[in-house]
């Protein structure tokens, strides 16, 4: 957990505060509470948490970082036993909200597949995505990319799919505003929490950032 602590500082330094070892750091400790709620191996979703981010693509794409987390438990940790490396990767590779889109575009009878570790690190990385730290972190990411707050007149996509939201991230003719986040993802997220510890958390933070866009439009209108 210490080596990958490491690692994850240093392979994070260069992101932005949305994306940072902070962000890791609270994922780490909501995963680790999750999972003895759940029942759940806590260090399988400590060093999870620890290396979700590490080859996201909205980071890693396009500078030959992708597969970092597999190489560091090859490298460094070969006192873990395979079976547990290949837990926490399968959590790396699927944890995001574009992963999940591909997933409910094929279909969802792979379910009982995720493992309870998937589920609390899921459901962690979730949290962290919404309520008054979500708000903060989306306004975060949206100025690194030099994203507008908001355009009147460009409505969030209404059907969202995992090409779209690849898109939306990528293509600069079309304002990917942040208020336009919070109706394509983090308005979801309640809906998507795999345990029941997780819904609970889910349900006051989500209900801040109702609160939150519903001010934000009325103070924009003056």
């Amino acid at each position: 957990v210490a080596r990958a602590e490491r690692f994850a500082r240093d392979a994070l330094a260069s992101n932005d505060g949305s994306h940072d070892l902070w962000h890791v750091e609270r994922v780490r400790a909501s995963a680790v509470a999750l999972a003895r709620l759940e029942g759940a191996n806590a260090f399988v979703c400590e060093l999870a948490a620890l290396l979700h981010d590490v080859d996201d693509w909205k980071y890693a794409r396009g500078d030959g970082a992708k597969g970092r987390a597999r190489t560091f438990l090859e490298d460094s940790c070969a006192d873990v036993d395979a079976a547990t490396r290949e837990t926490v990767l399968d959590v790396c590779a699927r944890i995001g909200f574009k992963s999940e889109l591909e997933k409910a575009e094929k279909s969802r009878a792979d379910d009982d597949e995720e493992s309870v570790e998937f589920r609390c690190v899921q459901d962690a990385d979730r949290l962290d995505a919404i309520g008054a730290i979500g708000i903060g972190r989306t306004f975060c990411f949206g100025g690194a990319r030099g994203n507008p707050m908001h355009v009147p007149g460009v409505p969030p996509m209404v059907d969202v799919t995992a090409a779209r939201y690849e898109a939306a991230h990528r293509d600069e003719t079309r304002p990917n505003t942040t208020i336009n986040h919070f109706h394509e993802k983090l308005f979801r997220l309640r809906g998507l929490m795999k345990t029941a510890s997780g819904r609970a958390r889910a349900e006051r933070r989500h209900a801040t950032m109702v609160e939150f866009v519903e001010r934000f439009h009325r103070e924009w209108d003056g």
